[in-house]
């Protein structure tokens, strides 16, 4: 193990091997044998960290986001004076760009006239004797002016804060004798370095968990991949104890790296699949998915955007209305896919959480179930008045019977929308109106309130036998067949499918080749407009004019240096040759941009993600049309994997 930190592992946790079992169970065995520890878990979402949670009951365990974590252990330093002077030093030049050109934006001017009506003035002196204490904002912006970070701040500025002042590294390291953290994968260089730099070489031990092919957020940059290889990577989860090992083949050879191989668990070997895995090329998708479910209902379809799968589900315009929620906004605690997939008891967001409340009465209602009616009414006092759950006469029985009548009236409607619910709730009394007025008043849920209450009722519906998800939203579940459905993307996540079937049938890839030569081309892509003062997209034919020697010359050098590769032969050599011959600054952005590798290496990743969903069947759908190159070699790559292909 030499050269090795002993302290630090890594732990690679392909699809389907049980990642929060093995934590949840090192975390338990540390209790135990260490009762007086401390032990810091860190995962990505809430969610993630209410399911390690469950059963830990201990206050020497904490679990929680990366931002929780920072907000708790760095809020004893943000009044120091010493941190304040970071903060000023980290953005002053931002905060006095917000003073100077107000114009800029209409809403740094109304935030500078704001300021102005609450303390007369407004300069950058005046901003630091007022600012007193830093603080989270728990928000995707920053609040320059009264301290406020933001999410991608809170961090910046925590490493910026260990960097300056070792003592806080030695801190953590004293106070947690084990750190675990969850999908490392998804996780910033930032915040790996904070936790490397004050564990390596103590007492403490850190272990990451996670698996780079489900790597689904664009956050980790590249550049902790010299630390990583100082991981004690021995321990790894090589079981798959989620799919038949005709699936898990497929996952192995779609990996391609014999590192990373997996084998089903004795449970799985005993299942039989009912078909073959197969890609059906077609020409219309609708139809073969309708075929598909005729023949198993109860099939898993995995559409690449939320946006179809809400649609399919019959919920889009109340996705829609969540997706455009500040509250909800990437980065968030929640996303509006983890607030519309929660059930009510366990829903973060006020209204979802009662209007699923109402559709589980309604149909306990349906069944005449009215005795589980009362408890679920008593068991949210918080919600429901006291009339709507303590009857103690027939005349309160038929009270309750008629309000229920008149809001299921409403509920079942397909020309009502929810704000005709919310008001039919509040003319029978039986929410409480302080809880229904907080919803109300609330601007964000404005375009809620418009939606239909199908909507809601086809979301509950969805809820209670789920057939639709998408390719990255699922990385935990599974099903016993699932449709993966080919497709492109150029929002968030920019995926392109098509072009890696192309790619992949005249490649021998795997993703460890495949990101090492994006993170060595993006870094000199960035370098590029390091040099320039620009990024490329922002290129104009002014500032292109500026830089165009130095642009040619970073062209001629990345073409050298990655010539001889074959993904950016395959990629990206086509767009130099043309702006080489042709220099123009259409043709710069079309060479330098960094999506038509990124789009490919997601495309990679989610084909693998969406495949290891399946149980047992699985199915891929590919549009005939949107094939691209040679058809052929992608058939016999298919097939190569194991996929029977029609």
């Amino acid at each position: 193990m030499a050269g090795k930190v002993n302290n630090c592992f890594l732990v690679n946790a392909p699809a389907g091997s049980g990642k929060t079992t093995q934590i949840k169970a090192m975390i338990r065995q540390f209790i135990i044998d260490n009762p007086k520890d401390n032990i810091l878990c860190i995962t990505y979402t809430k969610r993630a960290a209410d399911e390690l949670s469950k059963d830990i009951h201990t206050p020497n365990v904490f679990i929680g986001t990366i931002h929780s974590f920072l907000h708790a252990f760095m809020k004893r330093y943000f009044a120091h004076k010493d941190v304040l002077n970071l903060y000023y030093k980290m953005f002053e030049d931002a905060i006095k760009k917000r003073i100077s050109n107000p114009e800029a934006d209409e809403h740094i001017a109304a935030s500078n006239e704001k300021y102005k009506e609450k303390y007369g003035d407004l300069s950058y002196e005046i901003i630091q004797k007022n600012i007193k204490i830093i603080a989270y904002n728990e928000s995707s912006f920053s609040s320059l002016y009264y301290g406020g970070l933001s999410h991608d701040d809170l961090i910046i500025f925590s490493k910026l804060i260990v960097d300056t002042f070792p003592v806080i590294r030695k801190r953590i390291s004293s106070k947690y004798q084990y750190i675990f953290i969850d999908e490392y994968q998804d996780t910033t260089a930032d915040v790996l370095n904070i936790f490397y730099d004050s564990v390596a070489e103590t007492k403490s031990q850190l272990y990451l968990f996670g698996d780079k092919m489900q790597q689904i957020y664009k956050n980790y940059d590249g550049s902790f991949e010299d630390r990583f290889a100082l991981f004690d990577t021995s321990r790894v989860l090589n079981i798959n104890y989620r799919s038949v090992p005709e699936i898990v083949n497929l996952l192995n050879k779609i990996y391609n790296d014999t590192k990373y191989d997996q084998d089903s668990s004795e449970k799985m070997k005993q299942v039989q699949p009912t078909i073959h895995p197969q890609v059906i090329i077609c020409d219309n998708i609708e139809d073969e998915l309708l075929r598909i479910k005729e023949n198993d209902p109860d099939t898993l379809v995995l559409y690449l955007l939320n946006k179809e799968r809400f649609a399919a589900i019959g919920s889009l315009n109340l996705y829609q209305a969540f997706d455009s929620m500040d509250k909800y906004a990437f980065g968030r605690a929640y996303s509006p896919v983890d607030v519309l997939t929660s059930d009510y008891d366990e829903n973060p967001d006020p209204l979802i959480k009662l209007l699923y409340l109402i559709v589980d009465i309604y149909y306990n209602y349906e069944n005449r179930l009215y005795g589980l009616i009362i408890q679920k009414l008593r068991n949210h006092t918080a919600l429901v008045n006291k009339d709507g759950w303590y009857i103690t006469s027939h005349s309160g029985k038929q009270k309750l019977h008629d309000n229920l009548n008149v809001i299921f009236s409403v509920l079942i409607n397909k020309e009502k929308t929810i704000a005709d619910l919310l008001t039919a709730l509040k003319t029978t009394s039986i929410i409480q109106p302080s809880y229904l007025e907080g919803i109300l008043e609330d601007e964000e849920y404005r375009s809620v309130l418009d939606v239909p209450t199908n909507e809601i009722l086809a979301m509950v519906n969805y809820l209670n036998q789920p057939k639709i998800s998408t390719q990255h939203g699922v990385k935990g579940e599974s099903h016993n067949s699932v449709v993966f459905v080919a497709d492109d993307s150029t929002r968030n996540p920019v995926v392109h499918m098509y072009r890696f079937f192309e790619m992949w049938g005249q490649l021998d890839i795997s993703l460890s080749s495949f990101q090492q030569f994006y993170y060595s081309y993006t870094k000199e892509l960035y370098n590029l407009q390091i040099s320039i003062g620009s990024k490329i997209n922002d290129l104009v034919k002014e500032s292109y004019m500026t830089n165009e020697k130095s642009i040619i010359e970073r062209a001629v050098l990345i073409r050298q240096r990655f010539g001889k590769d074959p993904i950016f032969s395959f990629l990206c050599a086509e767009n130099y040759e043309r702006f080489l011959a042709k220099p123009g600054v259409t043709k710069a952005k079309d060479c330098f941009k960094e999506n038509t590798v990124y789009g490919v290496l997601s495309a990679y990743k989610l084909f693998y993600v969406g495949c290891s969903r399946a149980r047992k069947n699985l199915i891929i759908l590919i549009d005939r049309s949107k094939l691209k190159g040679d058809i052929e070699l992608q058939k016999r790559k298919f097939a190569t994997l194991g996929f029977v292909v029609s």
